[in-house]
């Protein structure tokens, strides 16, 4: 009989664990059917911005502003990495937290040093445990992470990469494809990526006003339209990743219930038949 408690125990958590579970895939795909009306708006700013940014930097080839002929020595760059601030996501935060150890690895061996914003609770968790310069560290939730707030973000980053104490920005965070792919991606942001050979085709933008004037600006304009990219990006990998590792954990409890009610009642079967031995034994003993 004890076994046969022990596996109503287990059932009993399981059955528990699946409302749970069932509960935050619902909230996930609620959230994500959010996010996702803006999906496509954001997909084409984005294109339209990386157009924009292959004219201006047509236009600015022989330009020596910081913003798009970079610094000749580099000796610090700064990371931006986006994660989530739970877990329960699949390898949402796993892939992006392990992209940013490679890459501070990798610039502190050829003598640079990192310094990282990290929005998300996971991320800045496994800075601090990682002993990572944080420069500033901010909740990755939309009470949190507001256009305000993402805006005055950049303006210091911006502003610290002007005067020379960063001589490069990158972004780190998961670029949603679809709801089974999302791509860890790493972009430089500052200073600005060379034109691509598709963009190179398109007619530079005219050089007014002055060439400084207009990479100095549109540099600030970048980098904040690429930081709301990442962020809604980020928060759609989320929810998307949240949603299909509920949904496994919910099958998978399923299927172990199904195991641990079947030998359940086989332990029931086998103590019954006990029993009915132990009976029929007993009365043939009280015949002799």
């Amino acid at each position: 009989m004890s076994n046969v408690r022990d596996l109503s125990r287990k059932i009993s958590s399981l059955q528990n664990m699946q409302k749970v579970t069932r509960a935050m895939n619902m909230i996930s795909s609620i959230k994500l059917r959010k996010f996702l009306a803006c999906q496509n708006s954001v997909n084409l700013f984005q294109r339209e911005t990386d157009r924009i940014r292959n004219r201006v930097m047509a236009a600015l080839g022989d330009s020596s502003h910081p913003v798009t002929a970079g610094y000749e020595h580099r000796t610090r760059v700064h990371l931006i990495v986006f994660t989530a601030d739970k877990g329960l996501c699949g390898t949402h935060n796993s892939s992006i937290l392990k992209s940013a150890d490679a890459f501070a690895r990798e610039h502190w061996h050829e003598g640079r040093e990192v310094e990282f914003t990290c929005i998300g609770i996971k991320g800045i968790n496994h800075g601090l445990r990682s002993e990572w310069d944080i420069f500033r560290k901010e909740e990755s939730h939309e009470k949190a992470m507001t256009r305000e707030v993402l805006s005055k973000m950049g303006d210091k980053i911006y502003g610290r990469f002007l005067s020379g104490e960063i001589q490069e920005v990158w972004i780190l965070g998961n670029h949603f494809v679809s709801t089974l792919q999302q791509d860890t991606t790493l972009e430089r942001l500052l200073p600005l990526p060379g034109a691509e050979s598709e963009g190179s085709r398109e007619e530079p933008l005219e050089a007014e006003p002055e060439g400084d004037i207009l990479a100095a600006a549109y540099g600030e304009i970048y980098l904040k339209d690429r930081l709301r990219s990442f962020l809604i990006h980020s928060s759609l990998s989320e929810q998307s990743a949240r949603l299909t590792a509920m949904e496994n954990a919910t099958n998978n409890s399923e299927d172990l219930i199904n195991k641990y009610v079947t030998m359940q009642n086989h332990a029931r079967q086998a103590t019954i038949t006990n029993e009915l031995i132990e009976i029929v034994s007993g009365k043939e003993a009280l015949k002799g």
